[in-house]
Parts: C-alpha cells; structure tokens; sequence
C-alpha cells in the first residue's frame, strides 16, 4: 500500500469515527438527532466520494503517467586542458582530475535512469574553442556511459581553450535534431559539464546566454572543480615523478568560474539547476530535477481536490461532534 492510500485509508476510518462517535453524543436527544442527521449523512456520503476518488486517482495507470514520457537529455562534455587540473599531489594523493570528477556524476545519473526505466534519448556533444557532436540522438544509454567511460578524454582533441558560446549554439542544432515525434512530447534538458574557465572575453557570454533564454530545453549546469583546493594541470617525469603545474594563462593554477556557471543555468525560461561534480548529492539532484512536477507543467493534479474535500468533510463531521 503506498502512502498516499494509507494516509486517505486513514482519514476514511476518522470520518466514520467522527460519524459514530456524533450519534453516540446525540442518543436520547431524538428531535435533535432527526433534525440534523440528513446533514450528517450527506457529509458521510460526501466523504466517502471523495475518498473513492482518491483511491481511484492513485492507481498507478492514472497517476504515474508522467513517468512515461520520454526524457531528452544532450550533454556537452568540456574537453578542455583546464579539465585535468588536479591539486597538488604532495597534499592530495590519487585525487582523479576534473573531467574524471564531472565524468562519474554522468555515469552515476544515466546508471540510476536506467534503473529506474526512464525512458530517454541522449546525445553527447565535446568541446573546447570548438564543438562538435560526438553521438546523435539515441534510446540507449549505456553507448552514452561507454563512450563516457572508455571514450572521452581532454586531450581527444587538438585545440586548446574553452568556448561556452560553441557548446551552446551546438546543444541547440542538436536539439533541433531531435525526431519530430519528441519535440513536443519529451521533457528536453541539456547537460553542460565544464569548470567553467571560458578563454573568451566576457562579452561574448551574452550571446550564449541569449540563445538559451530562447531555446526549447532546460539546463543542468554540473561545474567540477574545487572551490577552496588551488588546482593545476600537473606535468610528469619520465617516471611518472610530479615536477609541478604547467603554465596556463600565465597561471600555475586554474580557477573554476562559478558565476558563469551560475548565470548558464538560470539563463532559460524554465529555471535551471546549477550543481558541483564533487556535492555527494549531486546525482539525487539532477535526478529529481529530471524527474520533478515540472514534467507536466500544465496539467493540474485533480489529487489535490479529492484531498481538500476529503478533508473540509472530516473537519465539519468533527465541528459537528465538538458543538
């Protein structure tokens, strides 16, 4: 029994307490009684209509339709150089190295989809100054988490520094990409995983944030990187021996830029969710955004009625019995 029917299962048992307990007060006072147990008895009736109607709005063929719909989720994966940034490893030894870090939350939140039979379609999408789509719409999600695992890598391409302006404009083509039969009936979400250090001037964010204030889908911004850790990218010996961190933008260390990160996720209609690979909670969060009322959001829950009425009958059974 799940606990919404326990709890109108419950309520159900007070009203007919309430009732017995009314005319266990009322006995002896029979003119009384027969003046007002036709209220009595519509309030009953009413409460169990109500009742009957939750129970029949609980079954699952009504109530989980939502569930079904099919879930639209891209990924722009940041291939960048800053994405092997590490700490230092004197301090943090075997610590994995950003893009490992946004990778695993990724694995994590597709493995848990999958458990729980959702169905979607995915679509990958690398980039650096440059993006380019790394697979097309597809139903399985474990290619998704393959390519993901033994495919996917900072050095898988040549060019150097970070363009968020591109992984945008190409998150939109490929949702226009999407087939025509879910365009209009899938839940659409994009999931940009990147530290968030764009090379570009600020300005040419604006154009960015403009293209997703107009597009079709949500977004998930999953920054990696430690906020209170300076992290480099680490140069190695012949040996495999640390010999410190390279120099990048005439920096040792590179700092993820949470408000850029920030403003990608409240950029779009529908708020966004903005989310760190390295919060413990981080996949239960995307999970629930994925998966929250948003998914049918014009549609209102008639649940909410039957709950309501149920229990103004309850409370005026119990004004009866208290008067």
């Amino acid at each position: 029994m799940s606990p919404g029917t326990l709890l109108v299962v419950i309520t159900a048992a007070g009203a007919t307490l309430a009732v017995v307990a009314y005319w266990s007060t009322t006995r002896g006072r029979d003119a009384m009684r027969l003046r007002t147990q036709s209220t009595t008895f519509l309030l009953f009736a009413l409460g169990l209509i109500f009742c009957s109607w939750s129970l029949a709005l609980e079954r699952p063929s009504l109530s989980y339709l939502p569930q079904n719909r099919t879930v639209a989720i891209a990924v722009a994966f940041d291939l960048s150089p800053s994405m092997l940034a590490i700490p230092d490893p004197l301090f943090e030894r075997d610590f994995p190295p950003r893009y490992a870090r946004a990778r695993e939350t990724l694995l994590q939140l597709f493995r848990a989809l999958q458990e729980r039979r959702i169905n979607v379609l995915v679509a990958l999408v690398g980039f650096t100054q440059k993006a380019e789509i790394m697979m097309g719409w597809d139903d399985s999600a474990s290619q998704l988490r393959e390519i993901l695992q033994y495919g996917l890598s900072p050095d898988l391409f040549t060019a150097s520094g970070t363009r968020i302006e591109a992984a945008v404009e190409t998150l939109v083509d490929v949702f226009d990409m999407l087939p025509e039969e879910f365009r209009e009936t899938s839940r659409k979400v994009a999931i940009l995983a990147s530290d968030g250090e764009d090379t570009l001037p600020r300005s040419y964010l604006g154009y960015a944030l403009e293209e997703l204030a107009e597009s079709s889908f949500d977004v998930v911004a999953l920054q990696t990187g430690l906020l209170d850790t300076s992290e480099g990218v680490p140069r190695y010996g012949q040996v495999g021996e640390f010999l410190g961190f390279e120099i990048m933008s005439g920096r040792h260390y590179t700092v993820p830029d949470v408000e850029l990160m920030s403003a990608i996720s409240s950029a779009t209609t529908e708020p966004g969710l903005y989310v760190r690979a390295e919060d413990p909670e981080a996949v239960d969060r995307i999970l629930q955004y994925i998966g929250d009322a948003r998914i049918d959001r014009d549609r209102f829950d008639s649940r909410l009625i039957a709950a309501l009425g149920l229990f103004a009958v309850v409370a005026l059974l119990c004004a009866r019995v208290l008067k």
